[in-house]
């Protein structure tokens, strides 16, 4: 759960305002509208015509204000936060509301009921093809169900599940392509991915280490920007500068990657991240689309190019990967009333539980029956298969149910008993996603709208794409925590843990922390 803090009170905000007018930086920070219960009634953004404070709190179960009767009112004041210590501190970093580890371990045992649970899954049933027999199989197929696709393979993390999807389609690749390659050269495996991939900025090059795999980076602004282009594509000044600005993967970058490898003389060669190495057309056996891009504020590439480099890429060889960490997100901005719609362009696709969905980690790979069976072997050799993964397992199904299927997280309470026959009969439902995207873009819209804010405040993008934007905002990194410290003591809510003290100029924009 993420929320927008300005300010608690006058007094902060006046300060934070008085900084901000004195200091010629931004700050970065991400907005991200989440959580179930996050609704109407416990949403406070407060405009005032003199003073604007905006509030974007966290839901409670009951009580709070009507936002729409706060929002209609140009007079009226922010809820003064208090200084007594609070027994539990609001922590607004977090995907969904976290409970404490007692109560999130009594409510496995809830699950466990509403889901019909009564048997433990043993070194990952690998065993039972018989979903009646399995509660792990019942549980993969009812998601391959709903992305259209004809299995899937729960994974500890998504890190392990996109390792598995990359080094299927390598070793495949590899095999068919053997007869091209010169005899006498190494082979080079590789995959292609936007510059801010979570494989190129957060894995410690996991994918070259462990999988002996190569990156092609797609660049999105090709021969301009330092630290993207593959020739000196370096992850941690783009983690260090940040990415105002960039663009997500557009068919236009996708051409420009497989045109520097066809040999075209007016083609700058194609070099791998991190070894440098040159590479053709047939050494690429995936490509990685990230949706949305979390790194850029939540972008989308626009779904016609999706569907676009679909068909290049099957008709190249090369299996069409999604990212899809927060796939629900991106499902909803495209206007898909699915996830199978969204999911229909991608061979494989790989699912994130504990974001949106709230579980207490765990994955989900998706694809053809014969790419699940050889990830489960996968899956095995990189000792992902514990003895049991029950209690990642059911509060990655039970959150599943309660946000994804018709009825769970808007009308479904935490103590509601459900049977097995009526989930069964459920159907896809993104109002829970929706409603995230339609409550930060109506906040963006109070803040852009009042002209001292806007002359402090950047967002990328200017208009949310999902439920995720970033913002830039006028302050040092000191000031920053300083504000940040001040808002936890005085109201007992963590706005964010940290940030990076870096500085960043994009279009003569000079950027502070990230």
């Amino acid at each position: 759960m993420r929320a927008i803090i300005v300010a608690a009170n006058i007094n902060i905000a006046s300060k934070i305002l008085s900084m901000c007018k004195t200091r010629g930086r931004l700050l970065c920070w991400s907005f991200i509208s989440s959580a179930s219960g996050f609704v109407g009634p416990n949403n406070v953004a407060i405009p005032n015509k003199h003073r604007t404070i905006n509030i974007l709190a966290q839901g409670r179960p009951s009580g709070g204000v009507d936002d729409d009767d706060i929002m209609s009112s140009q007079n009226s004041h922010v809820l003064e936060a208090t200084t007594t210590h609070r027994e539990e501190l609001l922590d607004l970093q977090t995907h969904t509301l976290r409970k404490s580890p007692a109560d999130t371990l009594a409510s496995l045992s809830k699950a466990c009921e509403r889901l019909g649970v009564d048997t433990w899954d043993v070194y990952g049933d690998f065993g039972e093809s018989d979903a009646e027999q399995s509660y792990l199989r019942q549980f993969e197929a009812e998601v391959a169900h709903h992305f259209g696709k004809e299995d899937g393979v729960f994974c500890l993390s998504g890190g392990m599940a996109q390792s598995i999807a990359l080094l299927i389609n390598a070793r495949r690749h590899a095999s068919a392509t053997l007869d091209d390659d010169v005899v006498g050269t190494e082979k080079t495996l590789a995959f292609a991915c936007h510059p801010t991939s979570h494989l190129l900025l957060h894995e410690n090059n996991h994918f070259s280490e462990f999988l002996g795999m190569e990156a092609a980076v797609i660049s999105p602004n090709p021969g301009s920007t330092k630290g993207i282009d593959n020739i000196q594509y370096d992850p941690e000044a783009l983690k260090e500068d940040g990415c105002y600005g960039m663009e997500p993967v557009r068919l236009s970058h996708v051409q420009n990657l497989f045109s520097s490898m066809d040999g075209s003389a007016l083609a700058t060669p194609a070099l791998t991240y991190p070894n440098l190495k040159p590479i053709n057309s047939t050494d690429i056996s995936t490509l990685i689309l990230e949706l949305p891009h979390r790194e850029i504020g939540g972008k989308l590439t626009p779904w016609e190019e999706v569907e676009e480099i679909s068909h290049l890429c099957k008709k190249s060889g090369i299996k069409y990967h999604c990212d899809g960490a927060r796939i629900f997100e991106a499902s909803v901005g495209y206007g898909h009333k699915s996830v199978t719609e969204t999911a229909k362009p991608f061979t494989s696709i790989y699912v994130s539980f504990y974001k949106g969905l709230g579980a207490i980690s765990g994955a989900m790979l998706l694809g053809d029956a014969e790419f699940c069976s050889e990830a489960r072997v996968w899956l095995r050799r990189m000792g992902g298969n514990l003895y049991s993964v029950l209690p990642y397992a059911i509060s990655s199904w039970d959150g599943f149910r309660r946000y994804c299927l018709s009825g769970d997280a808007h009308t479904v309470d935490e103590g509601t008993d459900y049977n097995q026959s009526q989930l069964l009969n459920r159907v896809y439902d993104n109002k829970v996603f929706g409603n995230r995207q339609t409550k930060l873009a109506r906040v963006l819209e109070l803040l852009v709208a009042n002209t001292k804010i806007a002359s402090i405040v950047h967002f990328d993008p200017v208009k949310p794409e999902t439920n995720m934007v970033h913002g830039y905002l006028r302050m040092s990194y000191d000031e920053c925590m300083a504000a940040l410290k001040s808002v936890e003591h005085g109201s007992g809510i963590r706005v964010l843990r940290s940030c990076s003290g870096s500085i960043n100029k994009f279009n003569d924009q000079k950027f502070g922390c990230r």
